[in-house]
């Protein structure tokens, strides 16, 4: 299976830490202080929060144009674009030291009525860089997707805390909807609203307002006694739709499925 290839084409194994232990989801203080204060799991929704336009005002058939570029359109030659705050978020993530230390998961959570056409953007979009230079895809660069029409999304949400081993009170989510975002947050989620698509700004203020999160112990605790599992240690923690391994960089070969 795809067990240790998560962002394999960027991840370089020196640079990462390993997952944070059980204990540091509850110990203040000390070294693991700075990790405690990011989110365990960031999930983004999609349609005019990652990118613009949403999928229902696109004509599908999303392709490179010209051919060879970076540049994505869809059937009528309508461009797609990522908003530049999920593109800066996404890069952090993946590149920045003190978020690979945190090992942190990257997940979409979408109701799209056109779930096929949006994980086609998912792989033509490139959103950033690896540290070698390399391009990264938004595919490339997302633990877990759930991208398929719902009632609503917090059926998403419990698909996410089991597949990732993530509590909800561990979760960031940034949405452009208030809707999603007022049942979201009923979990105990800290939740962002972004109305005018994901900025640099909502990206800041979400890691603010996490750290208000976590000190102020909001949201599930979800002691439960048992011992979280290991993120990434197997390929079942890496999910794309239905529930098979996510890509995170090249040379999974996994192919995507839908929910019905």
């Amino acid at each position: 299976g795809n067990a240790g290839r998560m962002r394999s084409s960027f991840d370089d194994p020196l640079a990462r830490g390993t997952p944070r232990s059980p204990e540091a989801s509850t110990r203040r203080g000390g070294g693991e202080l700075d990790l405690q204060l990011l989110p365990s799991l960031v999930v983004f929704d999609l349609d005019d929060t990652v990118w613009w336009p949403e999928m229902y005002m696109t004509a599908g058939n999303f392709h490179h144009e010209p051919p060879g570029s970076t540049r994505v359109v869809d059937r009528l030659g309508e461009e797609l674009t990522i908003h530049p705050g999920a593109r800066v978020a996404i890069e952090e993530m993946l590149n920045r030291p003190r978020w690979r230390r945190a090992n942190v998961q990257i997940a979409f959570a979408s109701r799209t009525d056109e779930p096929a056409w949006a994980m086609e953007a998912m792989r033509l979009l490139r959103v950033c860089t690896d540290p070698r230079g390399r391009d990264v895809t938004l595919e490339d660069a997302v633990d877990h997707a759930e991208v398929y029409p719902v009632r609503s999304k917090t059926e998403q949400f419990h698909r996410l805390k089991d597949k990732s081993g993530v509590p909800f009170d561990e979760m960031l989510f940034f949405d452009n909807e208030s809707r999603n975002v007022r049942e979201v947050s009923t979990l105990g989620v800290c939740c962002v609203y972004t109305p005018d698509g994901m900025t640099v700004e909502n990206w800041r203020e979400g890691l603010a307002k996490f750290e208000e999160h976590v000190a102020h112990g909001s949201g599930e605790q979800e002691s439960g006694g048992g011992v979280r599992p290991s993120l990434r240690r197997d390929g079942s923690f890496g999910s794309l739709s239905a529930g098979n391994s996510g890509k995170k960089g090249s040379g999974s070969g996994g192919r995507i499925f839908f929910r019905p």
